[in-house]
Formats: C-alpha cells, sequence, structure tokens
C-alpha cells in the first residue's frame, strides 16, 4: 500500500542520476515547491554547483553529497532515475529490503554485478514487472544501465536504508520528517504523455524538441523559472531537462501517495517505477 503521512511533502527534487567518473558533472538536480497544487521549479544546475568549493568534486563525494542532502532535507520528496530493484529471476525469493542492504556484499564491482546478473539469467535480459508496464527502454543490467543501477543502489539507497536516513517509496510507507524517495525514468513519463521524442543532441531538430517537451511541461500544473528553461535548451545532454522532468514525476507520486494505493507483490519485491 502506498499511502501519505499526515502533512505531505511541499519540496521537490528531481535527480536526473549518473555512475559516470563525471557523475559531478553529469549529475543535474531540479528543485521546486509545491503552491497551491502547482509544482513551481526555481533552480536546475549540476550538482557540483550545490557542493562546497573545498570539496574535491570526483564521483564518491559526490554520490555521497547527494546522499546526505537527501538526509538532510526531511520534508522533501526525491525522484531519482535509476532502478531501485532486481527483477524477481535474480532476487531468487530474498525480499527488496534484504537485497538492498546485501547489495554492496554481494556484488563487488559493475562489472561483477551485470556478470552475476547475466549468469543467473542464461543471458538473458530480464526485465521488472514495472519495467514492462511503464516501458522501460532497458532491463536493469543492461549494457547502457548497469552502472547507473549499481552506483545508484550501492552508494544512495544501501547507505539511505542502513541509517534510516529516507524512505523508500513505494517498498517503505512514507513518514513524516524522513525524506521520501521515489524511482523515476525520464522516458517513461514522456512515453506516457507521447512527447517521447529524441531531445539530446547539438542539432536543430534536438534543440526544438527540447522546446516542444518544455512547453507541454507547462500544460502538467508545473511553472518553470526562466533561467531553468534556459538551462534546459542549453544542455545538449538533456540531463537537466531529464531532471526537470524527474521533478515532475516526484510531484506526481506525491499525489499518489495523498490516497492508498494497493500495490501489487512485484512492486514491493522489485521496486516501481513513477512516472
Amino acid at each position: 500500500m502506498l499511502s501519505s503521512p499526515a502533512n505531505p511533502k511541499t519540496l521537490v527534487y528531481g535527480v536526473d542520476f549518473s555512475g559516470s567518473k563525471t557523475a559531478c558533472k553529469k549529475i543535474w538536480v531540479s528543485r521546486g515547491t509545491i503552491h497551491k497544487r502547482t509544482l513551481h521549479i526555481s533552480s536546475c544546475c549540476p550538482i557540483s554547483d550545490l557542493m562546497p568549493e573545498s570539496i574535491r568534486k570526483d564521483r564518491d563525494n559526490c554520490l555521497a553529497f547527494l546522499q546526505d542532502l537527501i538526509s538532510t532535507e526531511t520534508e522533501a520528496i526525491f525522484g531519482l532515475d535509476f532502478p531501485f530493484g532486481l527483477p524477481e529471476a535474480i532476487l531468487n525469493g530474498q525480499d527488496w529490503e534484504s537485497s538492498i542492504l546485501n547489495f554492496s556484499t554481494k556484488y563487488e564491482s559493475p562489472d561483477d554485478f551485470r556478470a552475476k546478473c547475466r549468469n543467473r539469467t542464461g543471458n538473458k535480459e530480464i526485465k521488472r514487472t514495472t519495467d514492462r508496464q511503464k516501458k522501460a527502454p532497458f532491463c536493469v543490467y543492461n549494457l547502457r544501465l548497469y552502472r547507473q543501477t549499481y552506483y545508484g543502489i550501492r552508494y544512495i539507497l544501501e547507505p539511505l536504508l542502513k541509517k534510516k536516513g529516507a524512505r523508500i517509496i513505494p517498498m517503505q510507507t512514507p513518514l513524516q520528517h524522513k525524506a521520501s524517495v521515489a524511482e523515476i525514468c525520464p522516458a517513461c513519463t514522456l512515453k506516457r504523455n507521447g512527447i517521447y521524442v529524441p531531445y539530446k543532441g547539438k542539432n536543430n531538430r534536438e534543440l526544438e524538441n527540447r522546446r516542444m517537451i518544455l512547453s507541454a511541461i507547462k500544460k502538467w500544473k508545473i511553472e518553470l523559472e526562466e533561467e531553468v528553461m534556459k538551462a534546459a535548451l542549453e544542455d545538449t545532454e538533456g540531463d537537466a531537462l531529464d531532471s526537470i522532468i524527474a521533478a515532475y514525476a516526484s510531484y506526481r507520486a506525491l499525489q499518489e501517495m495523498a490516497t492508498d494505493i494497493h500495490l501489487a507483490e512485484e512492486y514491493i519485491s522489485e521496486g516501481m517505477i513513477c512516472d
């Protein structure tokens, strides 16, 4: 069941996640507040812009900073775009929380994670129930996603669970004074809204598609500051726009938390994309 605490969150973060060596440049964060049922996004920037100058901008420090930000912003919801769980075929009966808490013990590296998943599934790419239903592009250990899955679970979810620094929805019930963290997928959100078009690139076609997506977003009860719009248009890799979409998906997750929703068991064990 997915249900809301008595006082819902009003602060929303959308995080375009990355496990690359240049994570501090690739991870973009959009921040917004909810007022009269409208999401107002006031900032959108690489996570390095939020970090103190004294902190070295490498992947480990970047991921540690993000984890601390989630733990500190206790009245917020965060949407992050990496898989929050593994398919049942790999879990082999293990529940979600145990699979996350034991993740770093079982998988020594991203390549070890991918190899063991492929070995377990006979080299087949098996998607989770939510991946199939929400039309996610890749399975969690696909060549283009496995590093993101590994670093997201290993360096964000696992530490947050161990120190009880946040509530991971819908597997955990949201609580007051604890940040809620939701799995999102920009591609799934765009597909659901019928605007999944190529928008990452330096050509005029991609620029115009980014402009079109931003125009559509304004009809979703979202207000964007001019600087946010500018960042999304100028970032040719699409990370800025992805973080804005992540914030919107988090906002929708909040709306769903306002009512009791009974979820299939697969979502509780494998994780669920909020789009």
